[in-house]
């Protein structure tokens, strides 16, 4: 009888090991499948916002059906898989970007959402939003020409 009790434990332990192995390696395979997600989720964006910032230091067009698509569907894949500072990063921005024009800050929140997407990717980072200021299109013409565009309209007026 104990010898049958000790086989049918052994049994269990075995079935349950299995069992676990086989959730943490299912585990382990979606959070893979999640970070190649958010990848591409955040080269999208980012492609998105290169773009439309090469757009704005040329005179180039930035709205119309296209291009707010284009926007829309960069958005929509930040909110599925973006980490949450990402996404209360981006609305700072789209705040202050809706209620005024200090672009100096503008810059500023581009920057943290560019730190929080590292963070989210790598987990940690170095990294400060001064060291990111010179990849930060407000920072490297975009803003200048924002405001020389600004003047311009300015002093027609």
């Amino acid at each position: 009888m104990i010898e049958h009790n000790q086989i049918i434990i052994a049994a269990l332990i075995t079935v349950v090991g299995t069992v676990v192995g086989y959730l943490f390696q299912k585990n382990r395979e979606l959070k893979l499948k999640i970070a190649d997600q958010k990848r591409v989720a955040y080269s999208t964006f980012l492609r998105n916002f290169t773009e439309t910032a090469v757009l704005v230091m040329h005179g180039g067009e930035v709205s119309g059906k296209n291009a707010d698509r284009e926007r829309m569907l960069a958005r929509d894949q930040l909110l599925l898989y973006a980490s949450d500072d990402v996404i209360k990063a981006y609305d700072a921005w789209i705040r202050a970007a809706d209620e005024g024009n200090d672009l100096n800050k503008e810059g500023e929140l581009i920057s943290l959402i560019f730190l929080a997407i590292r963070k989210d990717l790598l987990g940690k980072t170095k990294v400060t939003t001064e060291d990111l200021s010179n990849l930060n299109p407000f920072n490297r013409g975009w803003n200048r020409r924002r405001r020389a565009n600004a003047s311009l309209c300015e002093t027609k007026a």
